[in-house]
């Protein structure tokens, strides 16, 4: 039987060896349900497989996109390509699957979604976003093929997003699952396998916005949860 704790990969771009920053992105889980956090770079398909936790949660990261692809994430991939057990890809992560499956290829699997046109407000100056597009607050999300991930919601959920990048081709292993105008490629699952990926933040939600919630409740159910 799964245990009922969660296996949370941190990509944040210092290790934390206690796994604070990623709590910010598990605060939806149930009180009851504990959290075993583990960086990137410390993270191993080994250990989930002797562990076997509910699920895995692949958590964001705000590094630079040029950095960003040239990181050592074969300790990630594998988890991601092997693990028997469900695994949710969350914006960056979400992108880690993609550059997984992508490999050695990784731009297909993150770059940015594209510049910024004449007359458009770019409101990164002075940061690393300077000049790109980026899909910013609660937007809307066009679900574009059914399943257990969007049970209980609408052919379009509101939910919150920031990012630049973006998972340029979808990986042959993968279906698609939903789309906004600008980025195509927002939510994906294993055809095979109960993997999941998101480029929104399903974390982020409040009274206004629930679908995120949802979702998430959705996946631990997938889960098995």
């Amino acid at each position: 039987m799964l245990n009922s704790f969660i296996y949370f990969v941190d990509n944040g771009e210092t290790e934390d060896p206690d796994g604070v920053s990623g709590f910010r992105e598990l605060s939806w889980l149930p009180r009851y349900r504990r959290v075993l956090a583990r960086h990137y770079s410390r993270c191993s398909l080994e250990e989930v497989e002797e562990l076997q936790p509910l699920a895995v949660i692949l958590g964001g990261s705000g590094t630079p996109w040029e950095q960003f692809i040239k990181k050592d994430w074969i300790r990630e991939s594998e988890i991601i390509k092997h693990a028997s057990v469900s695994i949710l890809g969350i914006c960056g992560g979400h992108q880690i699957i993609g550059m997984a499956y992508h490999e050695p290829i990784r731009e297909l699997g993150c770059s940015p979604i594209r510049r910024l046109r004449p007359g458009e407000e770019d409101r990164n100056v002075g940061t690393h976003i300077e000049g790109y597009f980026m899909e910013r607050g609660y937007l809307p999300v066009k679900i574009l093929k059914r399943g257990p991930l969007f049970e209980g919601l609408g052919d379009t959920i509101l939910v919150d997003e920031g990012h630049y990048c973006e998972i340029k081709g979808l990986p042959p292993e993968f279906d698609l699952l939903a789309s906004t105008e600008e980025c195509r490629i927002q939510a994906i699952r294993h055809k095979q396998r109960p993997v999941y990926g998101v480029q929104f933040h399903p974390n982020k939600y409040d009274e206004e916005h629930p679908d995120g919630k949802k979702i998430l409740e959705n996946f631990l159910k997938i889960a098995g949860g």
